[in-house]
């Protein structure tokens, strides 16, 4: 008898503590409902890196799958509205420091903004502003940068659309 009255308690517990989270549409967006069905219209990318518009394609589209606020399609015509991102900076500028001239360390750094618009009628309906972000590094972790810089530019960008920021 003691032990189920442990086990009540138990799950008691576990309920009151998982309230307030929520799967699915509960989640909070800057877009109304009836524009939460989203594409890319385009990716402005004047960078010579070829690499880095679809990346933040597919971080884009796994970041808002994972949170679920937003439903992605691959096509316009699918959506209600599409999210145009411009990449205004993306450099990794080296210095050379130490009495050897080598490179010590150097940072990554990642600037863009996002508008999304109706599908409807082309209104604009929300505006990031300019997110920037940046992520050092060691001479040879060229790599490893990009990936963590564009990974972090893109989160803090679904932490705007989500009003978690």
């Amino acid at each position: 008898m003691t032990c189920l009255r442990y086990y009540a308690l138990f799950f008691i517990l576990i309920l009151t503590g998982c309230s307030g989270y929520s799967f699915g549409e509960g989640g909070t967006s800057v877009l109304p409902p009836e524009y939460r069905t989203l594409a890319v219209r385009e990716i402005s990318n004047p960078t010579t890196l070829s690499w880095l518009e679809p990346r933040l394609r597919k971080l884009l589209r796994d970041e808002l799958n994972n949170r679920g606020t937003i439903t992605w399609v691959d096509t316009q015509n699918s959506a209600d509205s599409v999210i145009s991102i411009k990449i205004t900076r993306y450099n990794r500028p080296t210095a050379v420091a130490g009495g050897d001239d080598e490179t010590l360390r150097s940072v990554a750094s990642f600037s863009f903004e996002a508008t999304i618009y109706a599908t409807i009628d082309d209104s604009v309906l929300w505006r990031s502003g300019e997110i920037s972000q940046t992520w050092p590094f060691f001479t040879g972790d060229e790599a490893q940068a990009d990936a963590e810089v564009t990974r972090l530019g893109i989160r803090r960008l679904a932490d705007r659309m989500t009003q978690n920021y």
